[in-house]
């Protein structure tokens, strides 16, 4: 079945002058139209057009201007009457009311592209905060959005996220391990990222050699030490351990706590916890050796 096009096309509006000779004008524009149009009587209309400007075309034919090319002849010859009257006429009310809700709306979409902006501006400004290395960004270069191209924010080396996650150098930090289609980026851009995966990105990418984040468990673990309630007992049989005084366990040395020896161990061997060297009392009456973070498990805590 063939598809058929058709094309319809819509009245203009009627002429609304702001100027009292316009009937007697427009009847004398009539009259020169009834003759044949020669290309001189034509060059004359693109003449008075071009001197004049359109805005004073509109408002001597009452309605916007579209130009010779989409005018009638009349409205040639009603150019050409008014010119030699050195008519001067304000622009219709119509176009006025038109142009002043049009200038209106030209200033909200400005306001709120501004806005927009400033919104991205504070957004990069808190990630490039929050985040531990160094980046740059770049533009899309194959594709473009409503809002222009999407930019990413790509590390100035390689990064790494998570447990092992790499983040190759110049490349935007959202783009997946292996991507089949990478990205086509541009030099770096003097503006901010406004990529949500990267920016999502930022504050959990770290140096190669910086250690992986702490695991929920470990968190925990952390927050138990920095309460205060994780202490090495050396009871009086059997070796020292290391006990949670938060939680009373039901096997050996229960009134002790729970046993969290091989986890805090872990967190010893990061760097992240240390043992004081004096004894100090519990909240249960007991005496050992108190575990507290270091600078680099209150980072880890905090980061």
């Amino acid at each position: 079945m063939r598809r058929r096009v058709v094309t319809v096309l819509l009245p203009r509006p009627e002429p609304e002058p702001a100027y009292a000779l316009y009937q007697e004008v427009r009847r004398d524009a009539e009259g020169r139209d009834r003759g044949p149009l020669g290309p001189e009587d034509l060059k004359r209309m693109y003449k008075v057009a071009e001197r004049r400007g359109r805005d004073w075309c509109t408002a001597v034919l009452g309605h916007a201007f579209p130009g010779i090319d989409r005018s009638t002849s009349v409205d040639g010859w009603t150019l050409i009457v008014a010119d030699e009257l050195r008519l001067d006429p304000p622009l219709p009310d119509r176009v006025v009311r038109q142009r002043a809700l049009q200038k209106e709306a030209e200033e909200l979409r400005a306001k709120q592209e501004k806005e927009r902006q400033e919104r991205e501006q504070r957004r990069w400004d808190a990630a490039l905060a929050a985040a531990g290395v160094e980046v740059t960004v770049r533009e899309n270069t194959r594709h473009t959005g409503v809002g222009g191209s999407l930019r990413h924010a790509a590390p100035t080396v390689d990064v790494l996220s998570g447990r092992s996650r790499k983040h190759p150098a110049d490349r935007g930090l959202c783009e997946t391990p292996g991507r089949a289609n990478p990205l086509h980026l541009s030099d770096p851009v003097n503006a901010p990222a406004n990529c949500y995966r990267c920016l999502g990105w930022m504050e959990k990418v770290r140096p190669l050699d910086a250690p992986a984040p702490p695991t929920v468990a470990e968190r925990r673990m952390l927050e138990l030490v920095k309460s205060g309630v994780v202490f090495t007992f050396r009871p009086a049989r059997g070796g020292p351990t290391i006990r949670d005084t938060s939680t009373r366990s039901n096997a050996a040395w229960g009134a002790l706590g729970r046993k969290v020896d091989a986890a805090v161990k872990k967190l010893e061997t990061k760097g992240w916890v240390r043992k004081d060297e004096k004894f100090s009392k519990t909240e249960g009456g007991h005496y050992g050796d108190c575990w507290r973070l270091t600078e680099a498990g209150t980072a880890a805590l905090e980061g």
